[in-house]
């Protein structure tokens, strides 16, 4: 992996026309130039936004963006969970993650989004009141969603129910997999609008492992609750993150904790005052865990 991510010339290649990623998201750049700098001298594989399993003793590290900030895990499901609660034991009190979440939030600056030709926000949508938002992945990611699970909440709160479709839906793609059908019955807004304007309206949260919008409806005061297929939930590169959401007592602190710790493999230049250092010590951690795991499996 050697071509950078955060610029505007993957934007570009990689998104629809009319949208493109908020600039904020190239303060990242840094970060992820030097990520892949200290993995070529430690020989590491590196691999943006992937989602596969590998065994415990992996070949690949995955990095990408997860609420504007920089994750990095190993491309296997179960030692990516491990380094959280590996962080999570470190007991480090938070330093500003979730506060970097909530004020990109009320600054009203959080969304990942804009428009691309005028970088101005995605659509701020009007609609009739509703108290749930169901958020819907891309078209490629229905296979993480429970069409049992959709049909209940459409049964019941018909149009007290909104689905968000993703940016990058392609509608016919949605015909196709038979969405349409279940959600006839509520309010819809287009792929275009603006996300947590309608979450900032809704109380209840309907979201899956693989958004974003797990933890940042939990900051912003949310219920959430998964639409996942129970055996895909893990599958995701936000899993190992979101899965505290959904579990854990005090989500929002306790995430707080895990992503003070070089462990967690969260990272964001502002935040993180030495961000290199902890960089450095996180592929020592992993390194570790790794060389662990050496001989244990074979298939």
């Amino acid at each position: 992996m050697n071509e950078l991510v955060f610029c505007p010339e993957y934007e570009d290649e990689h998104l629809p026309d009319n949208i493109k990623i908020r600039s904020r998201l190239h303060s990242l750049a840094e970060v992820e130039e030097y990520l892949i700098k200290a993995c070529k001298e430690k020989d590491i594989a590196l691999c943006y936004d992937l989602t596969a399993n590998e065994r415990s003793n992996w070949m690949n590290l995955n990095y990408t963006s997860y609420n504007g900030m920089l994750i990095i895990c190993p491309l296997s499901y179960d030692p990516s969970l491990w380094q959280m609660y590996d962080a999570l034991r470190d007991d480090l009190e938070p330093i500003g993650h979730i506060d970097l979440i909530k004020n990109n939030i009320n600054n009203k600056t959080h969304g990942k989004y804009v428009f691309s030709n005028t970088d101005e926000e995605l659509e701020q949508v009007t609609t009739k009141s509703f108290k749930n938002i169901c958020i819907l992945p891309g078209h490629n990611k229905f296979n993480f969603v429970s069409k049992p699970k959709i049909q209940c909440i459409v049964d019941a709160y018909g149009k007290d129910l909104i689905f968000k479709y993703h940016p990058v839906t392609d509608m016919k793609m949605m015909e196709e997999n038979g969405f349409i059908s279940y959600i006839d019955k509520c309010q819809t807004a287009d792929k275009d609008s603006d996300m947590y304007t309608l979450i900032e309206k809704a109380d209840k949260v309907y979201t899956t492992h693989i958004s974003e919008t797990a933890l940042s409806a939990l900051v912003m005061g949310k219920t959430v609750a998964p639409i996942d297929v129970y055996n895909q939930r893990m599958y995701g590169g936000f899993s190992h993150i979101n899965h505290f959401c959904f579990t854990d007592k005090n989500p929002v602190e306790t995430l707080g904790k895990i992503f003070a710790s070089p462990k967690s493999g969260v990272i964001h230049p502002v935040v993180d005052k030495d961000w290199k250092k902890k960089i450095d010590l996180y592929l020592e951690y992993v390194l570790e865990k790794r060389e662990s795991q050496n001989g244990f499996y074979f298939e």
